[in-house]
């Protein structure tokens, strides 16, 4: 994602997900930079555990893809029935998207600056902080807060947002 997109991106998520930690939005931004590469080690092991996420989470009415920048959406296990997807077809867009793509220097770079945003500061003044430690240890992927957690139930995989794109229709963080 260009620079110039991540202070409207960020509120946007802030105003979808106005629950979101810090963390939140730099995993969001993590995942828009560098899809789902860090995820996909093996094939197998990554359709097994999302066939068992799946099978342990309700199902529901849905857009089943959010578009989150950078090329990639999040795939929404939740309404993987009511749009007629299977679990292995899920995890075969997963793993496709997994090529390893984004630079940690630049990512680091547009967190620096993002950090400075004055209104970002008005919104969520714990972001330059928590962005600044982030940086210090290397940009590594991190998980949701337990607030999103429990919030927003978030059970998904980052693909490829042109592996579906009949499924995308207008479901975008901004």
């Amino acid at each position: 994602m260009e620079y110039d997109q991540m202070t409207p991106f960020v509120c946007g998520a802030l105003d979808k997900y106005p629950l979101s930690q810090p963390q939140d939005i730099v995993k969001l931004l993590y995942q828009s930079e560098f899809g789902p590469a860090h995820a996909v080690s093996d094939p197998g092991a990554a359709l097994r555990f999302l066939r068992k996420e799946y099978s342990e989470t309700a199902q529901e009415e849905g857009l089943p893809l959010e578009y989150i920048g950078g090329g990639y959406a999040r795939l929404d296990l939740k309404t993987l029935d009511a749009n007629g997807i299977t679990p292995e077809t899920a995890a075969e867009w997963f793993v496709k998207s997994a090529a390893p793509a984004g630079d940690k220097g630049e990512f680091a770079a547009k967190l620096a600056r993002l950090a400075e945003e004055p209104l970002l500061a008005m919104l969520m003044p714990e972001l330059a902080g928590f962005i600044a430690r982030y940086v210090e240890m290397g940009c590594p992927s991190v998980h949701h807060s337990e607030e999103y957690r429990r919030a927003y139930s978030p059970a998904y995989r980052v693909v490829k947002a042109d592996m579906a794109p009949g499924f995308l229709g207008k479901n975008k963080i901004i």
